[in-house]
């Protein structure tokens, strides 16, 4: 029997530091242009791909977010990258949060630190 999960996920098990990686190696690949609940549908994705970040119930397939703490964890990550210079508030013709973009800064950043 296998059993579907639908809704928040389970509480990530990474550290802060292993989902920072996941998100530099995201936007190493794609840098560009964000909505924060749009990236926050896409970590989450990637999570449930990979089937890491996050213990799995045998027999049971995950459909959903993160949940309300995690994202919190990806918020707190994006801002610290804003501080950084190497993320900006706005983007897509929007100048305000929740559009978010990465910058000249970040791309050579991200590129640099992805290659680690």
């Amino acid at each position: 029997m296998n059993y579907e999960i639908h809704g928040d996920l389970p509480p990530m098990n990474l550290s802060t530091e292993e989902l920072k990686a996941i998100m530099i190696s995201f936007f190493a690949a794609h840098p560009g242009n964000y909505y924060f609940t749009s990236f926050v549908n896409t970590i989450s994705s990637y999570i449930i791909k990979n089937g890491t970040g996050f213990k799995t119930v045998p027999n049971t397939s995950y459909f959903g977010g993160l949940c309300q703490f995690d994202q919190a964890k990806v918020r707190e990550i994006i801002w610290d990258m804003i501080i950084d210079r190497h993320l900006t508030i706005g983007g897509a013709g929007h100048h305000d949060w929740p559009n978010f973009t990465v910058t000249e800064r970040g791309i050579i950043y991200f590129e640099k630190a992805n290659e680690k």
